[in-house]
C-alpha cells in the first residue's frame, strides 16, 4: 500500500501538477498577455475565453461524431422496436411472451449502453472544458488580483441595487459567455444545414 501511495504521489505532484502548470503558463502567455497589453477589460478576457472554449466544445463535439452516433442509435432502436413489435402475429401466447421479453431485455441493454455513453461523451464535450477553464481562469482573475486591478473582486461590477448584488464574478461572465456562444453556434450550424 506505502509503494502504491508512493507511485500516486509521484504521479500527481511529479507528472499532472507540473503538467497543468505548464499548460496554464503556456495559455496565459497566448489568451492573457496579448489581452493586458492590449489594455483590454478583465471581463472581455473572460467573455473571450467563454467564447473561444465554447468554440472549442463544439470542435470536439464534431470530432466525436456526437450526432452520426446519435442518429444511428436511433436508426437502430427504431428498426428494432419494429422486429419486436412483428412478435404480435405469433399464435403461440408463450413463445410470443418469451421473444418479447428477451428483446426487451435487449432493447433495455441497448439503451442503458447508449445512454453511459451519450453522456461520457457530453462530459467530455462540455463539462471538462468549462471546468478545466474555470479552474484555470480562477487561478489567474483571483480575488485578490480582481481587487488589485479593478477595486473589487468581481469582473464585472454593478451599481448598488435592492438584491444586494455587488458584481458579476469571473465564473458567472465565463458561462454566460459560454452558453451564449453555444446557443449562437448552435443555430448557426442548423441555419447551415
Amino acid at each position: 500500500m506505502e509503494t502504491l501511495n508512493r507511485l500516486l504521489d509521484w504521479l500527481y505532484f511529479g507528472v499532472v501538477t507540473p503538467l497543468f502548470r505548464g499548460i496554464g503558463w503556456m495559455l496565459s502567455l497566448v489568451f492573457i498577455r496579448p489581452l493586458v497589453w492590449l489594455h483590454t477589460p478583465i471581463w472581455l478576457h473572460v467573455a473571450l475565453l467563454g467564447t473561444l472554449t465554447a468554440v472549442f466544445s463544439l470542435q470536439i463535439r464534431r470530432l466525436l461524431g456526437v450526432e452520426e452516433k446519435v442518429a444511428k442509435f436511433n436508426a437502430m432502436f427504431a428498426e428494432k422496436r419494429r422486429r419486436q413489435q412483428n412478435l404480435q402475429f405469433i399464435p403461440d401466447k408463450y413463445s410470443r411472451e418469451a421473444l418479447y421479453h428477451v428483446t426487451d431485455d435487449e432493447l433495455n441493454h441497448d439503451f442503458n449502453t447508449y445512454l453511459a455513453n451519450h453522456y461520457a461523451r457530453y462530459v467530455t464535450v462540455y463539462l471538462l472544458p468549462v471546468f478545466l477553464t474555470l479552474a484555470w481562469l480562477n487561478t489567474i482573475f483571483s480575488d485578490s488580483f480582481l481587487r488589485h486591478a479593478v477595486g473589487i473582486p468581481y469582473a464585472i461590477g454593478l451599481p448598488e441595487n435592492r438584491f444586494d448584488i455587488q458584481g458579476l464574478t469571473v465564473t458567472a461572465v465565463f458561462l454566460l459567455a459560454y452558453i451564449v456562444s453555444l446557443m449562437v453556434g448552435f443555430f448557426v450550424k442548423r441555419k447551415l444545414r
